[in-house]
């Protein structure tokens, strides 16, 4: 059809509506393409920060747990986090409570007085040389213990996950609040007997000292794994920790009993 015709105008027409169609179909793809592409970046980015928020928890060489968040270990500076300031005032609490009903303290037991505590937040950071390993919320475990005899570290990796876990199960089960009373009783007579004779400080030191003499004897109870239960070095952890601990105990209940032995004497002579 020839140029000037009316029919040429309705094709040209038809064209241009055509092609108005394809490309005002072209750019709502691309929008659609682009509303997928923000939202699966901002899916990504809300799952990241939500794993972020996830507990992780921290097993120190000591035997001790920290439940942390956010954790940063990504350079060789020491590990940064976040954690509850009163994690370790709410643990005493409930592995207090564990040992009275005589039951083996979980991370996953807690009591209604140790929940009432509340959650403060806190920066905190820690050498990654005191750090056995850190379990993430699927379970995967990352190892910074390294086998290194030149550094100290005698004890090859799965050497030392037994020691750390004795040491982490003894301060679960022991409290030696036994070696306290008993250093109590004993400081006490001993002030009152020896005076106000200098040889009466000897008797705390002394006391402690003899606390860390007995055998200690780990129970079947006391083991979480209890494929360590014939471990020597889990052994070892576990008996590290108990005699220190009731050195301790001992130091301190035998200084406060010496100190309130000569007091009664000194009250006592003076009254006669």
């Amino acid at each position: 059809m020839r140029p000037g015709i009316p029919g040429c105008n309705c094709i040209n027409k038809i064209k241009n509506a055509f092609l108005d169609k394809r490309i005002l179909y072209g750019m709502n793809r691309q929008q659609k393409i682009a509303r997928v592409g923000v939202f699966a970046i901002l899916g990504f980015l809300i799952s990241i920060h939500a794993f972020a928020q996830q507990p992780a928890e921290l097993l120190l060489m000591n035997g001790k747990r920290l439940t942390v968040y956010q954790l940063d270990d990504s350079t060789y500076v020491p590990l940064q986090y976040n954690y509850d300031k009163n994690f370790f005032k709410k643990e005493r609490l409930n592995i207090k409570a564990a040992r009275n009903q005589k039951a083996l303290y979980t991370t996953d037991f807690s009591t209604p007085k140790a929940q009432a505590i509340p959650v403060v937040m806190r920066a905190g950071s820690m050498a990654r040389e005191d750090v056995f390993s850190v379990t993430y919320p699927s379970g995967f475990e990352k190892v910074y213990y390294t086998y290194d005899e030149p550094t100290g570290n005698y004890f090859k990796e799965d050497e030392m996950r037994a020691y750390v876990y004795g040491e982490r199960d003894a301060r679960v089960a022991l409290s030696g609040k036994g070696w306290f009373y008993s250093g109590l009783a004993i400081g006490a007579i001993s002030g009152y007997a020896l005076k106000t004779s200098v040889v009466s400080l000897a008797v705390p030191p002394v006391f402690a000292l003899a606390a860390k003499i007995p055998v200690v004897h780990i129970k079947e109870r006391y083991i979480a794994d209890k494929s360590y239960q014939y471990n020597e070095n889990y052994a070892l952890g576990f008996e590290r920790y108990a005699r220190s601990k009731n050195a301790i105990e001992a130091l301190k209940g035998s200084a406060i009993g010496t100190v309130l032995g000569i007091i009664a004497y000194s009250i006592i002579d003076n009254n006669r």
